[in-house]
């Protein structure tokens, strides 16, 4: 089972997706600030160079990981796949996105999901 931290955590990414949801049903623009206390930037700072933050480089999911991260990688794999069908689906005829706030925010999701990959792996060593 997951770490409590990390339970507490994905409960924020949840209350985003659902958010977003929200935001695509009543036509509205997502607004959010922060997601587990990082801003927009520092999410894609902390994935994109893991090993500064966290003193754990990228790495790819493996069996001998346990359980838990490989919940944190399904997961992660769903957001992605959300953010891919989320690009599909908000493309006008034109090719262009009409709804890049999700797409964006999504994005970041899937961030905060790896980032929370990343501590528990680094937790491990």
């Amino acid at each position: 089972s997951l770490p409590e931290e990390i339970c507490r955590q994905l409960g924020q990414v949840l209350a985003l997706a659902r958010e977003l949801i929200a935001c695509d049903v009543l036509e509205r623009p997502v607004q959010w600030q922060r997601l587990c206390g990082m801003t927009d930037e520092e999410l894609r700072s902390h994935s994109h160079r893991p090993q500064d933050y966290y003193g754990q480089p990228h790495f790819m999911p493996e069996a001998t990981d346990g359980a838990a991260i490989a919940q944190l990688n399904r997961c992660r794999c769903a957001v992605r796949a959300a953010e891919l069908a989320a690009a599909h689906a908000f493309q006008s005829p034109e090719g262009t996105c009409t709804r890049a706030d999700i797409l964006k925010a999504l994005n970041r999701m899937s961030s905060m999901v790896y980032i929370l990959m990343i501590q528990l792996k680094a937790k491990q060593r």
